[in-house]
């Protein structure tokens, strides 16, 4: 189990990364897609927020708005601040919860987790998904800011 504090901690540093790579992304270019079958930029941001919600609603009980699954992104602009508003009232509920509420047992997907497992299962494929941005950053003609160290684009750290 994972502390509160250490997932906080975790949280506020990752959440502040996929915000890098976010803001990374040229804002004309949402309808672009690496292949046929995979989702475009638009679609595949949406999914750091649909994440977001998804915790809210299993472990906090906030009604899940199922839009949120399906909209076509009105700009990058929107997509980046539903993200900043949707990860900040997950920290400001983790911030709340009792230590002890991290043991809860909730059901997702025909599986239990404990709430801490479940959450963190949405960070590390929010960290996946942020690793295909970071493609679409570069094939659409944007420049990869450093996540866990410099890229060719950024030399800066953030180590």
């Amino acid at each position: 189990m994972i502390t509160k504090e250490n997932l906080l901690k975790l949280f506020k540093k990752e959440f502040a990364t996929t915000l890098k790579v976010m803001r990374a992304f040229p804002p004309d270019k949402l309808d672009f897609t690496t292949h046929e079958r995979s989702s475009n930029a638009g679609k595949l941001l949406t999914t750091f927020i649909v994440e977001m919600a998804l915790i809210q609603s299993y472990i906090f009980g906030k009604e899940l708005d199922r839009s949120k699954f399906s909209t076509k992104p009105d700009s990058l602009q929107k997509l980046i601040s539903d993200f900043e508003n949707e990860s900040s009232n997950v920290i400001a509920a983790v911030e709340k919860m009792p230590e002890s509420d991290l043991n809860k047992q909730i059901e997702f997907a025909g599986k239990k987790f404990a709430a801490d497992e479940f959450m963190l299962m949405m960070l590390f494929d929010q960290i996946h998904h942020r690793g295909q941005m970071s493609v679409y950053i570069r094939m659409a003609g944007g420049k990869v800011p450093s996540i866990y160290g410099p890229s060719a684009d950024d030399p800066g750290t953030n180590l």
